[in-house]
């Protein structure tokens, strides 16, 4: 199980330090706000942070609903005085107000530190000698500081720091297993989003939120005209990431199993594959027979069972089953 990660308060191009952080430690903090633990609490302090950067940031903040980014993770933050150089990733977890949410934020906040653990070859090893996950309470103790979160925050609903240590390093429920990154081994010349993403002119830049020349929202498609280094040159030359999370092949393939897709915006049906005898119309909503997917140039069609032909653009028709 993976989630998703909101970027709508991540820092922008200038904004935040440029330097690479040493891959050493994973730091991980409670806000300590408890004037701010109604619902969309971590919203709100990503939304605040994003504001305020100048004064102090971490890479992310977690509550029950959402995982929000606010620095570019690989990238030194502001968060725990001079360890920061030593942390590519510092994450807040945001206050709450019911056991339930506490819950859902807390699986949330594993899952988050144990992907970047895994991604940056940390060890899951909780405030012990050398490179690992280090409360700021360890921060305080090895570098300065008056900071000792998160224990208080996690002991109020039932944490301790032995429990918390074993989640670190187990994870809980159906986080144990941290999610790798996908990426695409092959070129599609179409593609789409699937969440927001950032357009680079120079390939070295991508991933790290600087320099962005472009941000394509969620839906957008592309055309690409190379794969080199997980990422995707698109036709008009800038670079963009093949993370599998982020965008997706744009048309159907025939080796893909498809058996029912829904129009999303309104199809029409045609007798031939290059489109150019239409036959009749369709409502958003409604729901298609696929016999088999075929290709055409660099698109493809889906053939109903009377032999007629819809779009194989996932956009246009979505998978059903």
């Amino acid at each position: 199980m993976g989630y998703k990660i909101n970027r709508n308060y991540a820092l922008s191009a200038g904004q935040g330090d440029s330097r690479l952080a040493a891959k050493k430690y994973i730091i991980v903090h409670d806000t300590g706000n408890d004037n701010n633990k109604g619902a969309n609490s971590a919203k709100n302090e990503a939304s605040y942070m994003k504001q305020h950067w100048n004064n102090a940031y971490t890479h992310f903040i977690v509550d029950d609903t959402a995982i929000y980014q606010v620095g570019e993770p690989g990238y030194v933050a502001w968060g725990a005085l001079n360890a920061n150089p030593y942390s590519p990733m510092q994450v807040e977890l945001a206050h709450v107000n019911s056991q339930s949410r506490f819950r859902e934020s807390y699986t949330r906040y594993i899952w988050l530190i144990r992907y970047y653990a895994n991604k940056y070859n940390i060890p899951l090893t909780l405030d012990g000698s050398g490179n690992g996950i280090k409360s700021h309470l360890w921060v305080t103790n090895n570098f300065g500081g008056d900071h000792v979160d998160p224990y208080g925050y996690l002991s109020k609903w039932g944490v301790s720091k032995a429990q918390f240590a074993k989640d670190l390093k187990n994870g809980v429920g159906s986080t144990s297993t941290p999610k790798k990154a996908s990426y695409f081994t092959w070129r599609p010349h179409w593609i789409y989003t699937q969440a927001t993403v950032k357009a680079y002119k120079n390939i070295k830049d991508v991933g790290t939120g600087k320099n962005v020349s472009k941000t394509y929202p969620p839906k957008t498609q592309l055309s690409t005209k190379d794969l080199k280094n997980k990422r995707f040159q698109l036709t008009n030359g800038l670079w963009v990431t093949a993370n599998k999370d982020f965008v997706n092949n744009l048309y159907y393939t025939p080796s893909g199993k498809v058996k029912t897709v829904q129009s999303v915006r309104g199809t029409y049906r045609y007798k031939d594959l290059a489109f150019k005898q239409k036959v009749d119309g369709f409502s958003k909503g409604t729901k298609f027979d696929v016999v088999k997917v075929v290709k055409y140039g660099h698109t493809s069609r889906l053939q109903l069972g009377n032999g007629m032909y819809i779009s194989g653009n996932k956009l246009i028709n979505k998978y059903v089953e």
